[in-house]
């Protein structure tokens, strides 16, 4: 027997914005994730959060297994299923607009194996970590102002860095062996601080490490940026 419990708000009453979900971090399946869309009433199930109060507003990074893809859905919960059975799981169902709605509509497109746009935005997690930066501009200390899973924005008072410079960071805290970055944006300086954005070469034990750390930044309740 299959025992389903839907709840919704009570009737007249909208849910109200409450405390944000720390980010949570789903791997579907293509006709997973199609299965829980329902375009046109902008809705999205996701078999995830089933304690979670109603209103709640939910930040979900969704990969679509198979294809490498995945992007970062943001909305209220409208409705919860608390109780599952053989055919239904637990879950939630996300009531989505504006940037929720274009992110779960680029995710129908890539579950449906259509052509997409790779360049999304990773998701920027507001976190400061000490790293050591190593180039032809010397040795210094330097604090993230954000992370990606493969990137960084940087701040630090010192030398100035330039675009295309290459350089290597490090801490054995954070990820054990140092790697090689690139300079993608370099900002002008404020006062005596300097900042610039950091592509990572991510490689071997080092790369799984800071991809892993920043999923333990982001389960962890890191603001988004």
């Amino acid at each position: 027997m299959v025992v389903s419990a839907l709840e919704y708000p009570e009737p007249g009453i909208l849910p109200a914005r409450a405390n944000e979900t720390p980010a949570t971090i789903l791997n579907l399946w293509p006709e997973e994730y199609l299965e829980g869309w329902d375009a046109p009433a902008s809705r999205l199930f996701l078999p995830a959060l089933a304690e979670t109060p109603l209103g709640t507003h939910a930040v979900v990074r969704i990969a679509i297994r198979g294809t490498g893809i995945a992007a970062t859905v943001t909305g209220p919960i409208v409705a919860a299923r608390r109780i599952g059975g053989q055919a239904l799981v637990p879950g939630v169902f996300l009531g989505l607009e504006g940037r929720g709605a274009a992110a779960a509509a680029y995710l129908e497109r890539v579950a449906k194996g259509q052509p997409v746009d790779w360049n999304e935005r990773d998701p920027r997690y507001a976190v400061a970590w000490r790293l050591v930066i190593t180039g032809g501009r010397g040795r210094f200390w330097a604090t993230t102002v954000n992370v990606s899973q493969d990137g960084c924005s940087v701040t630090w008072p010192g030398p100035t860095l330039a675009v295309g410079d290459e350089v290597r960071i490090g801490t054995s805290n954070l990820f054990g062996p140092s790697m090689l970055a690139s300079v993608c944006w370099s900002g002008e300086p404020s006062k005596a601080a300097r900042s610039a954005g950091l592509r990572l070469l991510l490689k071997g034990r080092a790369g799984r490490k800071w991809r892993s750390a920043v999923e333990h930044a982001a389960l962890g309740g890191a603001p988004l940026v």
